[in-house]
């Protein structure tokens, strides 16, 4: 956090503990107000009602705050006529001729007659603030002001530990994590540095055997994948074969291909998304049309077509090889569940769709087709049910979204939105 917005927050703070006060004592004042000078004037008349009931002489109130006036049951008596109108009770503003502002009379009905009570409002504000706003402000400003450096306190106190979450969310999956210096922290704090440092090391070592373990793996299966599939090679095209064992042959390189691929799949999905932004953009129409070329082998003599439907040019700045990847899953999967047909692949501004004439999935499986060894369309074909799991942990890696369903004439349809 920043000087600015530091005080900013600050300043919403004070703001909010301003109002928050101003809106309590604006309710308390309106409370005692109306409490107060009920109370008060309620306890004068009937003060004035028991002495007048035994001494009918007795003077009206006439102070310097209180005036009073009386009419008895004949309706006599020197009032003012703006009082003769009110009902019994308390009323918060009359205006009186000769008085500025408004103020409040209490009128009261007895045996002897009606009483008014006129409080000249000199001392009303005076005793609300005294007996009522006064000590209510400063109870809220004690308990506000306790609040605030109670909450300023933590903040120091926690502060630290945001400081160090604030830098370990702000680093870069592409750098290394950062160090974390263990200079001005004290107890928890700083064991809790220690330990992070600790975790971190232990994290990038880890990190490092998994980067070696993968180079390893891809330079030393490349080279016997290579020599199977050149030997397969040369078998498929030796005359004293036979159609029979040219068909095994075929059956190894394809073999060979798969294995490489799965290679080229872990590698990409082991590596960190930022380093895959570097990719320069990719036709995605041109890598179908080169991957339909391949696959068109493996269709075997069914009476399947594939067929390829560039809408608009796609670009998209990721390696080559994650579009192989992708169409070469999708579209093998197509081929294994469909005896003939049309195996469709559509590509728009938007993204891929690929369509099959297959047999379909099951409903209850699609909400877990993406899952590893899961095969929604019965076991009867070869494979392991990682093939859509490759895809969907692909488009995860770069934000994109895979959607399958089946269609209403059959077959499946798998759409990926890549923009």
């Amino acid at each position: 956090m920043n000087e600015g917005e530091r005080w900013q927050r600050v300043l919403l703070q004070g703001a909010f503990i301003f109002l928050a006060v101003l809106l309590s004592v604006s309710a308390v004042a309106w409370v005692l107000q109306k409490v107060l000078v009920r109370q008060a004037l309620a306890l004068e008349a009937q003060t004035f009602i028991e002495s007048y009931e035994q001494d009918p002489g007795y003077p009206l109130p006439r102070t310097r705050n209180l005036v009073g006036y009386l009419v008895d049951r004949d309706g006599r008596g020197s009032t003012p006529e703006i009082l003769r109108t009110l009902p019994p009770g308390l009323h918060g503003g009359v205006a009186l001729p000769g008085h500025e502002r408004p103020l409040p009379v209490y009128v009261e009905d007895f045996d002897g007659g009606r009483l008014y009570l006129v409080f000249s409002g000199y001392n009303v504000d005076r005793l609300v603030g005294l007996f009522g706003l006064v000590p209510v402000t400063l109870l809220l400003i004690i308990v506000y002001g306790t609040s605030w450096v109670a909450y300023r306190l933590s903040l120091r106190a926690v502060s630290p530990v945001l400081r160090i979450a604030r830098r370990l969310r702000d680093s870069s999956p592409a750098q290394p994590i950062p160090e974390l210096s263990t200079q001005g922290l004290k107890g928890e704090t700083r064991e809790l540095v220690l330990a992070m440092d600790e975790y971190k090391r232990r994290l990038e070592d880890l990190v490092e055997r998994e980067r070696r373990f993968s180079s390893d793996v891809s330079h030393e299966l490349r080279t016997p994948i290579t020599i199977i599939d050149g030997a397969a090679q040369f078998l498929e095209a030796e005359p004293a074969l036979g159609e029979k064992g040219s068909g095994r042959a075929r059956m190894i390189r394809r073999a060979c291909k798969d294995v490489s691929e799965l290679i080229d799949a872990f590698l990409i999905l082991g590596r960190e998304p930022k380093r895959l932004e570097d990719a320069e953009a990719v036709d995605v129409a041109g890598v179908a049309e080169a991957e339909l070329g391949k696959l068109a082998a493996l269709l075997d003599g069914k009476p399947l077509e594939m067929t390829l439907e560039a809408v608009a040019p796609l670009c998209v700045p990721v390696h080559r090889k994650v579009i192989e990847i992708i169409l070469s899953n999708l579209c093998r999967n197509a081929i294994n569940y469909s005896d003939e047909g049309v195996i469709h692949v559509r590509v728009d501004r938007d993204g891929i769709r690929v369509e099959d004439s297959g047999c379909g999935i099951d409903e209850a499986l699609i909400p877990h087709i993406f899952d590893r060894h899961v095969r929604g369309r019965g076991v009867q074909k070869a494979g392991e049910g990682i093939g859509l799991n490759i895809v969907k942990r692909l488009c995860d890696l770069y934000g994109w979204q895979i959607r399958v369903a089946n269609r209403d004439g059959g077959g499946v349809m798998v759409s990926i939105r890549m923009t």
